[in-house]
């Protein structure tokens, strides 16, 4: 399963009995593999303990859990992981997935895969693209809040500088070379009242040669987000942010074609920055974008409360959930609420008995699974910026 909307759909639309999910921390690093499988085989015998707790036979117990128990052994699946892990167990197969965050350790057994830990990741891991990009280098990474990785350019047919950049042919082709460099909210290149904008844009002097050399840079530039547009595709076309002097954020700006672009730039030159140092860069953007889209979907709630296409009241939100109503789904970041939903009376009873008791629902996961397969979106929120701090759950309304 891929940690996408989608997948996590695809998921959800298998037809699941009994479903083990288990959320780990992990380390990445090689020489703390052993921290990893010491972590599952612990995650092992409580899955093994709710497991027979749901009135399983040992035969059937051993039966789901051997698939898991396999891992234990399987040192290079150890060797190769991220910040956590999500598995689930079920009568269709074993799911495995990387998280790029460490998650909250959590081990459920239920007739249903626990979800909101992987909608917690998707908003904490939103992937965004970092394109380091300047005249003597091309640098494409993924990031997401808590991890970076450069991802491989070297099959793509494009110039890899300016100078590598002149000695295509193609260059010379009209087509290639007439691209506008200037558009709404990018500045006017090479112009400037003040010594200031000439160091600013890096151009020197005045006349034919700036011209030409804004040609040049305009050129190459062209040909990189060209032969970039499959390759950020087959990505998932996240949101890119430049990596760059302003005046080659703002050529390329001018001469890219991806939709994906963000306003928002890592300015200076990133040839000398390691990868963890451009995240360090790039940590703020992604947080801001974040942030502004969680404050997107609060006013929206707010707005549609208004006209009777709003709730924070948690038995609607399930009932609605249920019935394929929800919109967009806010949940509380860290909550469970335990309970039933009768389909019958469409009554909703919250209960006080352990989260493990067989015939109980968290509400929560039960109305965000509800959701995402009515194709709804479903956001966690922090406590803090939750619609109050009394609501574990809100949605905005279709109808």
């Amino acid at each position: 399963m891929h940690l996408t909307r989608e997948g996590i759909r695809a998921f959800l639309s298998e037809n699941h009995d009994t479903v083990v999910s288990i959320y780990i921390p992990t380390e990445p690093k090689a020489y703390r593999s052993e921290q990893n499988s010491l972590r599952f085989r612990s995650a092992l015998n409580e899955s093994t303990r709710q497991l027979a707790n749901r009135g399983l036979r040992r035969t059937e117990v051993r039966s789901v859990i051997s698939p898991l128990r396999d891992l234990l052994d399987n040192e290079a699946f150890w060797l190769h992981q991220g910040n956590g892990l999500a598995l689930f167990r079920s009568n269709t197969g074993l799911e495995s997935i990387r998280l790029h965050f460490k998650p909250a350790e959590s081990i459920r057994v239920a007739p249903a895969p626990y979800v909101v830990p992987l909608l917690e990741g998707l908003e904490m891991g939103e992937r965004h693209a970092v394109l380091a990009v300047s005249r003597n280098a091309i640098r494409l990474f993924l990031c997401t809040r808590d991890a970076i990785e450069e991802v491989g350019t070297s099959d793509l047919r494009m110039p890899r500088s300016l100078a590598e950049s002149m000695r295509y042919d193609d260059l010379q082709k009209p087509e290639s070379t007439n691209h506008p460099i200037t558009g709404p909210g990018r500045a006017v290149l090479g112009a400037s009242s003040s010594g200031r904008g000439d160091r600013r844009h890096g151009f020197h002097g005045h006349g034919e040669s700036d011209v030409r050399d804004q040609t040049l840079v305009a050129a190459y530039l062209h040909q990189v987000d060209a032969a970039l547009l499959r390759r950020l595709h087959d990505l998932g076309s996240p949101p890119v942010i430049l990596a760059a002097v302003d005046y080659v954020a703002a050529i390329y700006r001018g001469v890219s074609k991806y939709d994906g672009l963000t306003t928002e730039t890592v300015e200076g030159n990133p040839d000398g920055l390691r990868s963890d140092e451009l995240h360090e860069l790039a940590k703020p953007i992604l947080a801001t974008r974040t942030r502004a889209k969680f404050d997107a979907a609060r006013a929206r709630f707010h707005e549609l409360a208004a006209r009777g296409l709003a709730t924070a009241n948690l038995p609607e939100v399930v009932d609605a959930a249920d019935i394929g109503r929800i919109d967009t789904l806010l949940v509380k970041r860290g909550a469970s609420v335990w309970g039933r939903l009768d389909q019958a009376s469409r009554e909703v009873t919250i209960a006080e008995a352990p989260e493990d008791a067989p015939d109980l629902d968290d509400l929560l996961d039960l109305a965000a699974r509800r959701t995402l397969t009515s194709d709804g979106t479903v956001i966690v929120l922090d406590p803090e910026i939750m619609i109050d701090n009394n609501a574990t759950a809100a949605a905005t309304l279709r109808y």
